[in-house]
């Protein structure tokens, strides 16, 4: 599908045929049906979990065209082959268990099972109410899951995750709202063109997977071209939806997007990419070039995640050792990872300029930053973009290093927060601030400058009076963001497949914000505002995606074949007690 715009059309009109009547056949499968289905695909996603990897870090050690520097020496850094098993086979594995066990759960006992109740939540009770307008709402307990064999407890031990829905009235309500939405929002049908991102492997399969399952569409997935070498793989992982009817996929560029999008068999369009390709595809063109009551080019529904300036914000406060350098370890890591060519890669850590660790922290995550090898600049117009923001010349061997600048003035280096600069560039604004209150209160003032509102972070200390813990609480529910994190990298909300995943409600077609619309909700929840993510303040043991883990390769496959043994209905704790000496060692 990759010769001439003619031969391409031609190709993505049979596609589209075979899925509009694979849609119709994907409708009448009842839930057990779905489900078989979800695990027969997790199970080729294990069997290809290895080639995945592999074949997507070696695409992550080329250069894009053009750029300096020659092949890469040496064999594929570890670091970079555990991410790759992690955000690619690992979290399509993870999503596609619990798509099943949700759908298992509903054919046998109408609900997905949960670790706990919904439960009504009352802000106002704390004199306020959530960023948004919400006041009364339910907070489902969404980690750890209700899927025993994936152990979470060990694997996630001491994460807990919540989705915030709005609340039809008492749990009673929302249970029978939640029925309803499990009933009807699968029955969506239609044919989506899904435009895969070309950062992480796994996005375009997991957009893939939503829209099957979650909504009960076939799925044209059109692959971003830095990911045409994984067709094969994916082929191979996603086979069984392909052998089902509900799934094609193609590799090529704009030309190729634009004439599956345009096709009237498609229903639905849902990308994942930058506000650029967004206004392209449903303006036509740059938003500086859009007329004032300019109507939208595209005339079909559009759901969409766009990126973010993703804030890490450090409250003041006292901290050990051990919870400051770790805390300093994930936000170098959150930079680290992928080259920072992450929609959610932290571009801005806010912290207060009195603050008496304030020096600690940065020199810390300055040494972390600077023990790593630089990366290299393998996404397409990077080095451009680089050279543009640090304001000087790219290294000739291809790299990207990492730049962390402090001590940003928001007003005269405002041109590093005031876009989403997708390459290894990091800021840092001091607030000005007297008190916890006062932080709080300017950290959110802050972070409604920035663009975007997929995810933040906060690190929040432990040893507080309960005056300072309800001031800390009520800026984690001023924060308009689709997840906040509490103590950990938001990203993890992502990999842990049972979070809703999308920006802050409230988006429109001129003004999306960081999106419309979520992907990754196999529950199925109803009126999801938002979703909170704590993490320990010292996390143990080593995260295997912390670049300088020695033994992240064998965990995230450990950890991908033990999935991959819940998939299959077999045990998952002999392999889980396997990964034991890599956990220590690491």
């Amino acid at each position: 599908m990759q010769s001439t715009p003619a031969t391409d059309a031609t190709a993505i009109d049979a596609a589209l045929h075979r899925l509009t009547e694979g849609a119709r056949r994907h409708a009448s499968r009842g839930p057990a049906e779905r489900s078989e289905l979800a695990i027969q695909t997790a199970q080729a996603v294990a069997a290809v979990a290895v080639a995945w990897g592999e074949v997507a870090a070696a695409m992550k050690l080329l250069l894009e065209p053009g750029s300096r520097g020659g092949p890469p020496a040496g064999p594929t850094p570890a670091a970079v082959l555990a991410e790759e098993t992690a955000t690619g086979p690992m979290a399509t594995l993870r999503l596609l268990v619990l798509t099943a066990q949700t759908l298992a759960d509903v054919q046998y006992g109408g609900l997905p099972k949960l670790s706990a109740r919904p439960r009504l939540g009352h802000p106002d009770r704390r004199g306020d109410r959530l960023h948004g307008g919400l006041e009364d709402h339910v907070e489902v307990d969404v980690l750890p899951s209700g899927v025993g064999r994936l152990h979470d407890q060990t694997v996630f031990g001491g994460y807990q995750a919540t989705v915030r829905c709005g609340s039809p009235g008492d749990i009673a309500a929302f249970d029978r709202a939640w029925a309803r939405e499990i009933q009807t929002r699968p029955t969506a049908g239609g044919v989506a063109v899904v435009l895969g991102a070309g950062n992480v492997t796994g996005l375009a399969a997991a957009d893939a997977i939503s829209q099957i399952f979650e909504h009960g569409r076939g799925v044209l997935l059109k692959l971003h071209p830095v990911h045409g070498g994984l067709q094969p793989v994916l082929r191979e992982a996603l086979g069984p939806l392909i052998a089902a009817g509900v799934l094609e996929i193609v590799a090529g560029g704009v030309e190729v997007a634009q004439a599956a999008v345009a096709a009237p068999l498609v229903t639905h369009v849902h990308l994942t990419g930058g506000s650029g390709a967004y206004d392209a595809l449903v303006w036509g063109g740059p938003r500086r070039d859009r007329p004032a009551g300019a109507r939208p080019v595209l005339a079909k529904p559009i759901t969409c995640e766009l990126g973010n300036v993703t804030p890490w914000i450090v409250v003041p406060g006292r901290y050990t050792r051990r919870q400051l350098e770790c805390q300093a370890d994930m936000v170098a890591a959150s930079i680290i990872n992928n080259t920072s060519f992450n929609c959610i890669a932290t571009k801005l850590v806010i912290t207060c300029r009195s603050w008496d660790q304030r020096q600690a922290f940065l020199d810390r995550v300055q040494q972390r930053i600077a023990k790593q090898p630089p990366r290299r600049a393998w996404y397409p117009g990077s080095t451009t973009l680089w050279e543009t923001l640090a304001e000087r010349q790219a290294p000739a061997d291809g790299t990207l290093p990492i730049i962390f600048r402090t001590g940003l003035d928001p007003d005269r280096d405002a041109r590093w927060t005031e876009r989403e600069w997708f390459v290894p560039c990091v800021g840092e604004i001091a607030l000005q601030a007297d008190s916890v209150d006062a932080f709080c209160s300017l950290a959110v003032e802050q972070t409604r400058r920035l663009p975007g509102s997929l995810a933040a972070t906060v690190t929040l200390p432990a040893a507080v009076d309960p005056a300072t813990r309800r001031r800390q609480e009520m800026l984690v529910d001023h924060l308009a963001y689709g997840v906040v994190a509490v103590n950990c990298w938001s990203a993890l909300a992502y990999a842990m497949a049972s979070i809703p995943w999308g920006g802050f409600p409230g988006g429109t077609l001129e003004e999306p914000g960081s999106g419309l619309g979520m992907v990754h909700d196999p529950l199925l929840l109803p009126l999801v505002h938002n979703s909170i993510l704590r993490g320990p303040l010292v996390v143990w043991p080593k995260p295997p995606w912390f670049a300088w883990h020695t033994r992240g390769v064998p965990l995230t496959r450990g950890v991908t074949a033990m999935y991959a043994r819940a998939a299959a209905g077999r045990a998952t704790f002999p392999t889980l007690m396997r990964l034991l000496p890599d956990v220590l060692m690491g």
